[in-house]
This record gives structure tokens, C-alpha cells and sequence, in this order.
């Protein structure tokens, strides 16, 4: 059955999952329905594969609140799409990517925002920037073994990461053990690409290579700067910062929350079995009250610095996930930016002001491009 609607649509993109209720995220989707409802929007989650384009409808989920259930239904392609489809490799992008690309040429149609390519090509934004250049660790293409040892020629660790993973898999940490004998081996620590713990020592560098090689396989990967991002207890911490566009168009600061990793884990991700603090609580416990107040203003300064930037060189964006990380010595960095940001931290530390204006802000904001594009 089509559902017939005068109000606006607003079509929650989603990557489709092999279960009954094929996808993720289902109670902040339920949220954003409750809000889109109080601002005569229509809310409705669907995946790019299940649009029929010769008729111009979509199969899709709707949350029905007076049943507490969601209901698959027959929708007209929306007036403004919210993109959280997330692919964890280059097959299921191919999937999805003629779909999407008819939609974004679809004149009718509008989305919140563009999602961000790899962190190679964010990192070399930033880079033009000569503010943000400074709080950008050094950091290269995994290309081949000659260009990981040339890096060891200058240090005794370095920190690898794929350039499209997201919640800290397949993030390793390798530390070069020189030896009296001027032999040197090779401890490696971090995650593999299902987030499970791995610890492996070689006792050369070719033999690192050499499974290093079979680990990532042909994934593109980056080589950066190694950074002692932990805490005076050992454990390693960042902090996640959200800006969002609001119902004038505008970047705002949502909040932000420090992640701290699980004791062992080179991470500080969530997903990896992290916990979540308050900035301002957990900095001055770190640092000190006058060098607590020092960061955050910095990170502040770089939150309002970046999305206005990215988004001039990179095209129309919605939100933005920012995490940065703070070295032993009080040093501040821009570890990473992602375009589809999860929200938990503000349940995880009962910030509810945040949390409510971080499931709102999506809202409003398409009812301001809504608005913008009718006028």
C-alpha cells in the first residue's frame, strides 16, 4: 500500500541489514519521527536498492507510535533525505552508489548534507587551512613496506589506521624494540576489522611487514604520527565534539563529551568498550582548573573553525562528529572528522539537553532547507 501524505517527506537513507527489521539505529530514528511530526514533517527510514524509479515510490519503515511498531509501506520519493548509510567496504558501496547518485540529481529532492570521503582526503583539506594545519599530526599513505621503514628510520612508533573504518577498527599501534645487537623487532597492538583485540610480536621488520600485509589486504590505509593520547591513569581518552546546523541554517555546538578507552585499548571508541565523562570535569581532574579552561577553549575554537571550512571545500554538510585528542604534555589534535556521527555520548554521560538537541537539530534543520527551497 503507497502512503499517501501532504505533508513533506523526509527519508532517512539507510544501508540495509540482512535481519527482520533491516536496519540499525531504530530508537533514534523513532525519535527523529516524534520531532518531524511536531514540525509537519512525515519521517520514514528506506534503503537506496528498494526504489522502483520507473514509478518514483520507494518501499520504506514508518514508526507508527500508537502501535509502538514500525510498518513497511509504499512512499513517494522524499523532498529531503537524511543520509546514515554506512558501508564497510567497497562492495557495498557499489551497491548502493547508483541509487545514490540518481537521487542527488533528482532536482525535487534535497539532502541535509553529503557525506565526507576518506580521512585522506579530509586530512588534505585541513591541511590548507594554516590555523588547522597546526593541530594536524603528520600522516602519509600506507603505500608499501619501504615507506612504513623509512618512517622507523625517525621513530620508535607510529600508528596505523584505515582510511575508511570508523569506531576504531583496524587501528594499530607498532613499536619498534631496538635491540644492543642493532637488530630490531616489532610489537604490534590494536584492533582488527571486527573490532576484536589483537597483540603480535616479530622479531624483524619483514616479518611485520609480511602479516601486516595479510591483515589489511588491499583496504587503504594511513600512516600517522603516533601520539601519547592518555590519561594520567594510563588509559586512553579523546574527546568527541558535535556541531550541528540548527533551524537557521546555522553551525551551532551541540556539546561535547570525553571517551575513554578500555584499560589496554589503544582507542577510545565506545563500540570498543569505552565510558564517557564531562569535559570540563575530567580535563580539570587532568590539567589543572586554569590549563582545563586553556583546551577547552581551544577546543571549542577548533569546532567552530572546521565545518565552515570543510563544508566550503567539500560541499553542503549537516552535522559533524569531531574528535580531538589531547597528548600527555596538553597538547591539542584533530584526530578525525566524520559526517554521520552517533549521538550515545550525551545518554552516556545524562547530558539530556544535549542528547534531545542532537536528535532535534536534524529536524530543524531540514525544515529550514525545506522552507529556503519553497521560497
Amino acid at each position: 500500500m503507497q502512503q499517501r501524505s501532504h505533508r513533506p517527506l523526509l527519508g532517512i537513507m539507510v544501508t540495509e541489514l540482512n535481519r527482520e527489521l533491516p536496519f540499525g539505529s531504530s530508537d533514534f530514528y523513532e525519535h527523529l519521527t516524534y520531532h518531524g511530526a511536531t514540525k509537519g514533517l512525515d519521517v520514514f527510514v528506506f534503503s537506496p536498492n528498494r526504489i522502483d524509479w520507473k514509478q518514483e515510490l520507494v518501499r520504506g519503515y514508518t514508526y507508527v507510535s500508537e502501535r509502538q511498531e514500525w510498518v513497511k509501506k509504499l512512499f513517494p520519493l522524499p523532498s529531503i533525505i537524511y543520509d546514515r548509510c554506512f558501508f564497510n567496504n567497497k562492495e557495498s558501496y557499489q551497491q548502493y552508489r547508483y541509487h545514490v547518485s540518481k537521487l542527488r540529481e533528482t532536482p525535487h529532492i534535497r539532502f541535509l548534507g553529503y557525506g565526507l570521503s576518506g580521512k585522506w582526503e579530509v586530512d588534505q583539506i585541513l591541511q590548507k587551512d594554516n590555523t588547522l594545519h597546526l593541530y594536524l599530526p603528520e600522516t602519509c599513505l600506507l603505500t608499501n613496506g619501504t615507506e612504513l621503514r623509512k618512517w622507523f628510520r625517525t621513530r620508535s612508533d607510529v600508528f596505523l589506521k584505515p582510511q575508511g573504518g570508523s569506531q576504531g577498527r583496524g587501528a594499530l599501534h607498532i613499536h619498534k624494540i631496538r635491540s644492543a645487537g642493532g637488530i630490531s623487532s616489532y610489537h604490534i597492538k590494536g584492533r582488527d576489522a571486527h573490532n576484536q583485540p589483537i597483540e603480535r610480536d616479530f622479531i624483524n621488520f619483514d616479518s611485520c611487514w609480511f602479516w601486516l600485509r595479510s591483515l589489511i589486504g588491499m583496504r587503504p590505509y594511513l600512516i600517522q604520527e603516533f601520539l601519547t593520547l592518555h590519561s594520567t591513569e594510563g588509559t586512553a581518552y579523546d574527546v568527541r565534539s558535535l556541531v550541528q546546523k540548527n533551524g537557521r541554517g546555522l553551525w551551532e555546538s551541540t556539546g561535547m563529551a570525553v571517551r575513554i578507552g578500555k584499560p589496554g585499548s589503544i582507542t577510545s571508541n565506545l563500540h570498543g568498550g569505552g565510558t564517557a565523562e564531562d569535559v570540563s570535569s575530567f580535563l580539570t581532574k587532568e590539567f589543572g582548573d586554569s590549563k582545563a579552561n586553556e583546551l577547552i577553549a581551544t577546543l571549542a575554537m577548533l569546532s567552530s573553525r572546521i565545518p565552515p571550512f570543510l563544508e566550503a571545500h567539500h560541499g553542503r554538510l549537516a552535522e559533524l562528529g569531531i574528535d580531538l585528542g589531547i597528548d600527555t604534555y596538553g597538547r591539542v589534535w584533530i584526530l578525525e572528522v566524520n559526517s554521520k556521527p552517533g549521538r550515545s555520548i550525551f545518554a552516556r554521560t545524562h547530558n539530556e539537553k544535549a542528547r534531545t538537541r542532537s536528535i532535534a537539530n536534524p529536524i530543524h534543520y531540514a525544515e529550514f532547507l525545506l522552507h529556503k527551497k519553497l521560497s
